[in-house]
């Protein structure tokens, strides 16, 4: 239906964020899902204009923002993660100074080297972050931070909560998550967290490795790139830390005003049953972020419905003839009754595109671009073509497609590898 227009010999590189991890400032985490900087450089070179307000749906570590800050761009952003709204408010802070940074260090410095003297049990001071699993107890087989790990990591919560300036504060306490899962028993795998091969007997970090760790981190990567930052800075006019907002973008879009938006430039969460609190569950947990289940559930509810950690009442199909190919084809399978919570999420996605798309439209001002990142998915042995389908729906909201193309090929899921080796990854762009 669509042609597809292959620019995998210019996308294949940049729409991964490793290119980003020893960029300064953007090192800062390191980030597994998101586009690097050489993206948002390379639609800026084929806009035939210069973006005034800019609008990020989906922040995730805020690279877009960040990236039109420097070029003195404004940009709207929306994230509904907390951990993912610290991280970015936390790289899009534009005051940070290195002689109150030093301060600010030399003071952690002394009160996390007095702790041991002071503070035998830690954990009578400082609570074990929320989760049943978090450390060994009871019958426990599986547990996410070894004794000496964790107390270590409870030491350096301790000692960032005599920082006084939130701004710094919060930035020590991004430097705490960047280091988690190194010294925890977990590793990212794909989906969700995982278990480290033989991470019962592998060696592990003693408590003032940890506190190692974290000050090597502050001493190699942060106070340079904060010397670095504050030159930048001088040249910096805009201000997207005050443009950051924090919720549910499909509510908070409700706020942007009619005509507003310039340029859009977003890579939503994919449709592939990815429920990133589960996979920053350590992060979450660790900072205080979420702090018992019905926090987390209603995190969950409030994210786009791209997983199936949410149950919904029935929804219906979008009316988008694509989409219901693709429900024609499956109906024709004999398929489980636990089924009906992926036939959701389907739906469920593509409802919350729709109403994206409608807001879209309606806080664009004509003949401006968006730039949209996605990937097709695979359920049931039959490819669902987002690209293809989220091209109908900004059509039929009254965009014009200009140009679907191919970013590269990501592997299916192990499930669908059978009979789908490959999904496609795009880049669609449209006009207002």
């Amino acid at each position: 239906m669509f042609e597809i227009k292959d620019y995998s010999s210019i996308y294949d590189s940049i729409m991964q964020f490793n290119k980003n991890k020893t960029v300064s400032i953007h090192q800062w985490y390191p980030f597994v899902e998101g586009y690097s900087k050489e993206f948002i450089e390379s639609i800026l070179d084929e806009l035939n204009y210069t973006p005034e307000n800019v609008l990020e749906p989906f922040s995730g570590s805020g690279t877009t923002a960040l990236e039109l800050q420097f070029k003195n761009i404004n940009c709207t952003s929306f994230e509904v993660s907390p951990f993912m709204h610290l991280l970015s408010s936390v790289k899009l802070y534009n005051n940070y100074n290195s002689e109150v940074f030093n301060s600010v260090l030399n003071s952690f410095k002394e009160i996390l080297s007095s702790l041991p003297n002071k503070v035998r049990k830690i954990r009578n001071i400082e609570n074990i972050p929320f989760g049943r699993t978090v450390v060994k107890s009871g019958n426990l087989k599986k547990w996410n931070f070894n004794d000496e790990a964790l107390d270590g990591i409870l030491d350096i919560k301790y000692t960032i909560s005599f920082i006084d300036d939130e701004a710094y504060k919060n930035l020590f306490r991004i430097v705490l998550a960047s280091i988690l899962l190194e010294v925890s028993n977990l590793f990212r795998n794909g989906k969700c967290l995982s278990y480290k091969k033989n991470w019962e007997t592998r060696k592990t970090y003693k408590r003032k490795e940890v506190h190692n760790l974290f000050l090597s981190k502050i001493e190699n990567i942060i106070k340079n790139d904060i010397a670095i930052l504050e030159g930048i800075l001088k040249d910096t006019k805009v201000d997207n830390y005050s443009r950051l907002h924090f919720g549910d973008v499909r509510t908070n879009i409700l706020n942007v005003t009619d005509n507003s938006v310039d340029l859009i430039i977003t890579s939503p969460p994919y449709l592939n049953s990815r429920d990133y609190t589960d996979i920053y569950m350590l992060e979450l947990k660790v900072l205080d972020l979420i702090n018992n289940y019905d926090e987390l559930n209603q995190l969950r509810r409030n994210t786009l419905r791209s997983h199936v950690q949410v149950k919904y009442e029935e929804l219906s199909v979008l009316n988008v003839p694509t989409l219901k190919a693709y429900f024609n084809k499956i109906a024709k399978k004999e398929l489980a009754l636990w089924n009906n919570d992926l036939f959701n999420m389907i739906k469920g996605y593509f409802l919350d595109m729709n109403h994206l798309f409608e807001q879209f439209r309606r806080v664009m001002q004509p003949e401006k671009f968006i730039y949209f990142n996605v990937a097709n998915s695979a359920y049931f042995g039959e490819e669902i073509k987002v690209d293809e389908i989220i091209s109908e729906i900004a059509i039929l909201q009254g965009f014009e497609l200009v140009e679907i193309r191919k970013a590269r090929n990501l592997k299916s899921s192990s499930q669908q590898s059978g009979s789908i080796k490959s999904l496609r990854e795009s880049v669609i762009i449209f006009k207002s």
